[in-house]
């Protein structure tokens, strides 16, 4: 349990400079499959579902800035391609980041 709670709070730590589930596992120093075994016993998530929705709810508070374009927030938070933000970000939150900006 331990082992999972460190590698729980380096992500939540870290979770705007990770990209992959190899680079969380390369910086906890542990294997890939064995950080999903402590996922799937100690949460209802994986690490990886944990680092999107992570990442997400801060591009959300990004959001409700006014200046803020989706287009700037997607490249702001690692995601090379806005309409894969769009597709990860309706994922997480059930709706678009352009419906979700205009209704604040």
């Amino acid at each position: 349990f331990s082992t999972y709670q460190a590698c729980r709070d380096f992500i939540r730590e870290n979770c705007l400079a990770l990209r992959s589930l190899d680079e969380i596992a390369r910086r906890c120093r542990i294997d890939e499959a064995y950080l999903c075994r402590l996922f799937r016993r100690f949460d209802d998530q994986s690490p990886y579902q944990y680092l999107m929705r992570l990442k997400m709810t801060a591009a959300a508070q990004r959001l409700h800035t006014p200046d803020a374009r989706v287009k700037e927030v997607a490249y702001e938070f690692g995601f090379r391609d806005a309409f894969h933000f769009s597709r990860a970000f309706k994922k997480v939150f059930g709706i678009s980041p352009d419906a979700f900006r205009k209704l604040r």
